[in-house]
C-alpha cells in the first residue's frame, strides 16, 4: 500500500483529534522473509545494511540449517550485505557461517559503522534494513531518528518490520483466552498506524506499508490488517 501525502499530513498532526486510516484489503501471500527480499529487489538496490542481523543466538544454527536465516537469504540475493548486531556472542557464532558481520552498537559506534559502510559500498546507494528490532528498543522514535540521520542519505532507503499488535492470533488470545503471549524482551507493540506515526516523528517519510505472515483466517476474511507482521518503507535523510 502506497502512503499518500494526505495520510502523511494526518500523521504529522498532534492536536489530539481521532483520525481514521483505512488499509488496502490486498495482502501478501508469501512468507515474511520472501516478502522482505521481494520488496528490496523492487528498489533496484544492490547493497544492504542489516541491523540486528543475528537474531536470537539460540536460533542461528537451526535457521541456517533450515535455510530460513534472513541474513543468509540476503547474502544469496544481493551483491553486498553487511550486518551489525549488539550481541557479541551471537556475532562470533554467526561469523562461522557468514562474512562481514560486526558486533557494533548502532547508537554508540556510528563513526566506525559509517567507515565500514563506506569501505563496503563506496558512494553507492543502499538500504538500511531493521527487521524485528524496533520493539526491543526503549525509545523507538529516538532510535529511528538516530539511525535515519546517522546512516541514511537522500538516495538510501530504510525498511522496518515489526510484529503487528492486531495479529489474528494475538486478537484471539485476548478475546477468547483473556491472555497475552509475547517475547519478554519486547518493550512495545505496534499497529500499522502507530508504526507510521513513529516513523514520521523520527523524521522519516513513509512511502509504503505491507502486511506479512497472514493467518489463514486473515486471508479467508480478507483482513490483512490482522496479519502477524508489518513492513514499512521510508525515504533516506534529505
Amino acid at each position: 500500500m502506497k502512503i499518500d501525502q494526505d495520510l502523511i499530513k494526518e500523521l504529522q498532526t498532534d492536536d489530539g483529534h481521532m483520525g481514521e486510516v483505512t488499509y488496502d484489503p490486498g495482502y501478501q501471500k508469501l512468507p515474511r522473509r520472501e516478502v522482505i527480499i521481494n520488496e528490496l529487489k523492487k528498489m533496484n538496490i544492490k547493497n544492504v545494511v542489516h541491523i540486528g542481523c543475528c537474531g536470537h543466538l539460540k536460533n542461528i544454527k537451526k535457521q541456517i540449517e533450515n535455510k530460513t536465516s534472513l541474513h543468509m537469504l540476503l547474502i544469496q540475493n544481493f551483491e553486498k550485505v553487511i550486518g551489525f548486531d549488539i550481541n557479541r556472542e551471537a556475532v562470533q557464532f554467526f561469523s562461522k557461517y557468514a562474512e562481514n558481520i560486526y558486533a557494533r552498537d548502532v547508537l554508540e559506534n556510528s563513526d566506525e559503522i559509517l567507515s565500514i559502510i563506506h569501505d563496503s559500498f563506496g558512494e553507492e546507494p543502499y538500504v538500511v534494513l531493521i527487521p524485528e528490532v524496533l520493539e526491543h528498543t526503549p525509545n523507538p522514535v529516538a532510535f529511528l531518528e538516530y539511525i535515519h540521520k546517522s546512516y541514511c542519505r537522500a538516495e538510501d532507503k530504510i525498511v522496518i518490520t515489526v510484529p503487528n499488535a492486531y495479529g489474528f492470533g494475538r486478537i484471539c488470545d485476548a478475546l477468547f483466552h483473556n491472555k497475552e503471549c509475547m517475547n519478554m524482551d519486547h518493550k512495545y507493540t505496534f499497529t500499522p498506524t502507530t508504526l507510521l506515526k513513529v516513523m514520521v516523528e523520527a523524521g522519516i517519510t513513509p512511502k509504503e506499508l505491507q502486511f506479512m505472515d497472514l493467518y489463514k483466517y486473515s486471508k479467508l476474511f480478507k483482513k490483512p490488517i490482522c496479519a502477524n507482521t508489518i513492513l514499512a518503507i521510508g525515504d533516506g535523510c534529505n
